[in-house]
């Protein structure tokens, strides 16, 4: 299951925004400031179940500029989903989204409330009256086909409301770009080898026999006379603060003795050449974002071999941040080898180097507040022969001209552009097949 269609309607930098994308990874790539953030922020309020709802309840910053609230209006966002047929959980979870045979689609709409609206159908209350406390936000789901995503109006009723709940079954990792990956490994609520052993079906047995290692540390290291003298120092002494009407009693021991304690008292260990047996915190932030995510990857793996899953995406920004630039480029080709969608934004031209001509969303300033969009295999004068001819000239040097908004061809490089294509056009001669 993936996402093939991402609309939105008035929200932060977008006042419209319509883009196909295709394949298991998408790289949203453009200059500061045209948006990227705002696109990934705009699909987990849609999908996201893991995004507190706090953010959905949007605030003045987060509506387009050009839109005034005091009269009628909507932030729409919607996704268009594919590729869940034959999955039965996907299907379960996306039945009732379908607009049509193989096509679901999931709308978060910001728009008056449904007294409001009803206000206004009976002119209680007029246009221009509205106020932010007057809007609420809903997600719907399927609706009728013949009604496009981009042309909803506020005042429609279109789709189901769907639970909220259903959304945790489909499931979506989030990286910001200032990401603590270090404190995640740390914490094992938020560390994904909590999740990964969780996801793991360890026997009865097995669970028992370690247990019992537990207990026994446990026993042997509370007898040794100077824990025993420390606990029993602490013991007296929380007697006495307490007080007899809040008093317990502590002991010293290696973890809790049960089988989830075992589980939040494992910790990664790392060996290199020059260190044995060392944790994360002692690793440099590449490496340990490296680690994070490929704990994640084999946790989602194991998902699909058990069949747990209805759905997962990796949503991550920045994916180059702190990556020595091999390290980014064998990260990319992992996230595009992977059977599960990955959208990505990138600054890095290492990794739009690798990447595939179809698999580009490009967003560029076209004036304020205007945000312009682009996948560069839509259009029309790109032939499948000019995008195989740009695939091989973009490498980790020419990618620049993908993040720039005008070009200026001057002696020297610009004759690898210009020589080629004009002796191609003007003579018919093919230096590449000729060479």
């Amino acid at each position: 299951m993936r996402i093939s269609r991402v609309v939105i309607r008035n929200f932060r930098s977008f006042e419209a925004l319509d883009v196909a994308i295709s394949g298991n990874t998408t790289c949203v790539i453009g200059e500061n400031n045209t948006g990227k953030s705002n696109f990934i922020h705009a699909i987990r309020l849609c999908i996201d179940a893991n995004l507190s709802s706090t953010y959905r309840a949007l605030l003045p910053n987060d509506i387009h500029s050009a839109v005034d609230l005091s009269s009628p209006n909507q932030v729409l966002i919607g996704l268009e989903i594919v590729d869940f047929t034959g999955n039965v959980m996907e299907e379960a979870l996306v039945g009732s989204w379908q607009s049509k045979p193989g096509v679901a689609r999931l709308m978060y709409r910001f728009r008056p409330k449904t007294n409001v609206r009803e206000d206004l159908a009976s002119e209680e209350l007029s246009p221009g009256e509205l106020s932010l406390e007057d809007y609420h936000w809903e997600i719907n789901g399927g609706g009728d086909p013949a009604r496009d995503l981009s042309n909803i109006t506020w005042d429609e009723n279109v789709g189901s409301s769907i639970r909220f709940g259903d959304l945790q079954s489909f499931l979506v990792v989030f990286f910001s770009a200032l990401r603590d990956v270090e404190s995640d490994l740390r914490q094992s609520r938020l560390s994904p080898l909590n999740r990964l052993i969780s996801a793991t079906e360890i026997a009865a047995a097995e669970r028992e026999k370690l247990l019992e290692v537990l207990q026994e540390s446990n026993k042997q290291i509370a007898e040794s006379p100077t824990t025993e003298a420390i606990a029993k120092s602490v013991d007296n002494s929380f007697k006495q603060v307490a007080g007899p009407a809040f008093s317990m009693d502590v002991d010293l021991g290696l973890a809790e003795p049960s089988f989830e304690g075992i589980v939040r008292s494992l910790r990664i260990l790392l060996t290199n050449n020059a260190m044995q047996k060392f944790e994360p915190s002692q690793n440099g932030l590449g490496l340990n974002n490296i680690l994070y995510i490929s704990i994640l990857i084999e946790y989602f793996q194991k998902r699909l071999t058990q069949q747990k899953t209805a759905g997962q995406l990796i949503l991550f920004e920045e994916p180059e941040a702190h990556l020595h630039p091999q390290l980014q480029l064998t990260l990319f080709k992992t996230l595009n080898s992977l059977p599960f969608q990955t959208i990505l934004t990138t600054h890095s031209t290492h990794v739009t180097s690798q990447a595939g001509l179809n698999s580009f969303v490009l967003l560029t300033q076209v004036g304020s507040p205007g945000i312009a969009s682009a996948v560069l295999t839509n259009v029309p004068s790109i032939t499948k022969e000019n995008e195989s001819d740009l695939e091989r000239y973009l490498d980790a040097t020419k990618s620049n001209l993908l993040f720039a908004r005008k070009v200026m061809l001057v002696e020297g490089p610009a004759e690898v552009f210009l020589i080629p294509p004009l002796l191609k056009a003007v003579k018919g001669i093919d230096l590449e097949k000729i060479a």
